[in-house]
């Protein structure tokens, strides 16, 4: 009792010791936040507010900017060394203040022309350090990985999914390695998806490991691992808040995604289950990174009307029993239900007549990319100022 009782002092002493240290930390890094925000407010209202007489050097003021970022980051490395050496005086493990000082930036892959993109290996990812986790499936977990100080996601199946969870609780126990076969089909499904679609607004893959059918917590011995572009929660209420021209450019690559999908190199490709989850934030883009659910199976059908959506006829006919076209017009209703209908609020004839032929679903994927770029061009010029 009393070695516990010590042990415990122990701990509140080292805590003691630490916060305050994290609480600058923190405090430094919203000054440096700061202190960037404004340097940067101040070139924006520049180009925002240019003048006749002085043409603004976008170029300039770019590189002055990326220049500040890297000035900012490095303060932040150096800061966070030194929380790291005064943690191991203090005795608490690097894992403990991790949350406070991981500064991890998206790991990404540029695809050179004429050259394969070299992904991942098993190798590779066994040096993967999970940090926590970014979200939860039916059949998936997806965890923010640190691969050589780059934030990636991870994906893999994991015994707490919900499918694995109703599946053991029907078989004995010596049988439940059979509970991960389907969900790791389907994980096998979407690395082989992101192999084969190429598009700015599906999350690129990055490296992939199938070496089982086994499960752990050490990546180094799992049997199905997805890496892919680390991302943020896209977030609709955030997104509809957003000015009108900022909320231009992610329906017109929505539009472009949908187009994709379409004319994929699959053939047309269906969304069964359009949900905003399945994006997230990439470098200031809408990106798709659920694709588990997709196919390119067109509805079955003997007639005309059952090829309808919502009960509605969306001129698409039955023919050679199948629903040609039909798998589109779905990925724009849940499109429009999802996402376009929060977006295109704005007064004016034409964004009115667009709401009104998506909610009929009576415009394609590329009519609407072509007119939401011509809406942008507009607000553009209008904003351009007069040269005289």
């Amino acid at each position: 009792m009393v070695r516990q009782r010590r042990l415990h002092h122990g701990h509140k002493r080292k805590l003691s010791f630490i916060i305050p240290l994290l609480l600058v930390y923190v405090l430094v890094s919203a000054f440096l936040d700061l202190t960037y925000s404004g340097y940067m407010l101040n070139h924006v209202k520049r180009i925002a507010t240019p003048t006749t007489t002085e043409e603004t050097n976008m170029t300039k003021l770019l590189w002055e900017g990326l220049s500040r970022l890297d000035q900012l980051d490095q303060q932040r490395t150096n800061l966070s060394e030194e929380l790291k050496n005064i943690a191991k005086l203090a005795n608490v493990s690097e894992e403990a203040i991790g949350p406070w000082i991981s500064q991890l930036q998206p790991m990404r892959i540029a695809d050179t022309p004429g050259n394969e993109t070299a992904l991942l290996t098993c190798q590779d990812i066994a040096e993967i350090r999970i940090s926590h986790p970014m979200g939860r499936g039916v059949t998936k977990v997806v965890e923010l990985g640190n691969y050589r100080g780059s934030g990636v996601a991870v994906k893999r199946v994991l015994s707490t999914v919900k499918d694995v969870k109703e599946c053991t609780k029907s078989i004995e126990r010596g049988r439940w390695n059979k509970c991960f076969i389907f969900p790791n089909y389907k994980l096998l499904k979407e690395i082989l998806l992101l192999q084969q679609l190429k598009h700015s607004n599906i999350v690129q893959l990055l490296g992939y490991c199938v070496q089982s059918e086994e499960t752990g917590e050490n990546l180094a011995d799992h049997g199905v691992v997805s890496v892919t572009e680390m991302g943020t929660r896209f977030h609709v209420g955030r997104a509809r808040k957003m000015d009108w021209k900022m909320r231009l450019k992610i329906a017109i690559d929505l539009a472009s995604l949908l187009d994709y999908l379409e004319h994929s190199p699959i053939d047309s490709l269906l969304m069964a289950d359009f949900k905003v989850e399945q994006f997230v934030w990439v470098g200031g883009k809408v990106k798709l990174t659920d694709l588990d659910d997709v196919s390119n199976v067109e509805r079955k059908c003997t007639v005309d009307s059952d090829c309808r959506i919502d009960r509605r006829d969306v001129g698409v006919p039955c023919a050679n029993g199948s629903c040609q076209g039909l798998n589109a017009k779905h990925n724009m209703n849940g499109a429009y239900k999802t996402v376009l209908r929060h977006l295109l609020v704005h007064a004016g004839t034409e964004e009115t007549t667009l709401r009104e032929e998506l909610r009929s679903m009576s415009i394609s994927a590329a009519s609407l990319h072509s007119r939401l770029l011509q809406l942008l061009d507009k607000e553009l010029t209008l904003d351009s100022p007069t040269k005289t």
